[in-house]
């Protein structure tokens, strides 16, 4: 690993970003059967707007002026990693377990890599490529729980589909991130991001609101709202506040192989936090996961 503490810093601000999004796999599959998945998006993002609003509404005003030319990126980036990946996942995860889903999210990585070949003539070095695959093989050994056969076994459904789609969307928002403006602050980004993705997100939550969420937001529990409130700060805005700083750092190749952290971080606490006992494959998929994230930030 490079000795650079500011790349370190890049690393760790995507691990921390992980941590987040596995907390909202937990979460999300509690929440998806009890509040809609517009819903839910949007009483995770709303909230989350304006606390950033009240943040950084007077940095956002002065840069107007810088971000009137990469609106349409930004809207772009807003659709694809909030609207799109957030209300699919929560859709997905009606019908679909949280193993299924977070399989599918520990292919990104070589969807970015594949991405950035196709679409942008990125060249694959071999040993990102290695790294990448060494990790994903420890994400399939965690979802296995160790036994290979698991997965001949995996029933597919609609709620699976939505949960393909989500992640094939956070996979595009991976490589479209290199677009971002780099003339603006992370903050001021993460603002404009936010607000494009509400805005868009706003009609669809109407429409929902008004057919059923208007019946059952009024029955969630005090813990209920405790989740929703969690989503709001820990994998709404401090998470992509990390992951885009940490991007902008260590780049998106090498980035988009720290996602595979988020299934790992979500076993960890479902084991804190739903009982589970520590098994021997947890440990391996740790191990790999780890190793395949370290071999792709060396440089030599």
């Amino acid at each position: 690993m490079s000795k650079n503490p500011k790349l370190h810093l890049g690393y760790l601000s995507l691990v921390c970003a992980t941590a987040f999004w596995g907390g909202n796999f937990v979460l999300g599959k509690l929440l998806s059967n009890a509040v809609p998945p517009i819903t839910l998006t949007f009483l995770r993002w709303f909230p989350a707007l304006l606390i950033l609003l009240f943040c950084f509404s007077r940095p956002t005003v002065k840069a107007w002026h810088s971000l009137k030319s990469s609106l349409g990126i930004i809207w772009l980036l807003g659709i694809l990693g909030v609207v799109i990946f957030t209300a699919s996942l929560y859709q997905g995860l009606q019908k679909t377990t949280a193993l299924n889903a977070s399989l599918y999210l520990a292919v990104v990585p070589v969807l970015v890599l594949l991405l950035n070949l196709l679409i942008f003539r990125e060249s694959i070095r071999p040993i990102i490529l290695l790294g990448a695959i060494l990790s994903l093989i420890g994400v399939v050994w965690l979802l296995s729980q160790g036994e290979w056969q698991r997965l001949l076994h995996l029933e597919l459904n609609y709620g699976d589909l939505w949960a393909m789609g989500s992640a094939m969307s956070w996979a595009v928002y991976c490589c479209v991130i290199q677009f971002k403006p780099q003339n603006i602050s992370n903050t001021v980004f993460l603002t404009m991001l936010v607000g494009l993705a509400v805005l868009s997100l706003l009609p669809a939550f109407i429409y929902e609101l008004c057919q059923e969420s208007a019946k059952l937001l009024p029955n969630l529990t005090a813990s209920q709202w405790g989740g929703i409130a969690y989503l709001v700060i820990g994998p709404s805005i401090l998470s992509y506040a990390f992951w885009n700083y940490g991007i902008a750092i260590v780049g998106n190749a090498k980035g988009a192989v720290m996602t595979n952290f988020t299934p790992l971080f979500a076993a960890i606490f479902s084991i804190c936090f739903l009982d589970e006992s520590i098994q021997p494959f947890h440990i391996i998929s740790a191990i790999l996961i780890c190793l395949g994230v370290l071999i792709c930030g060396y440089k030599k």
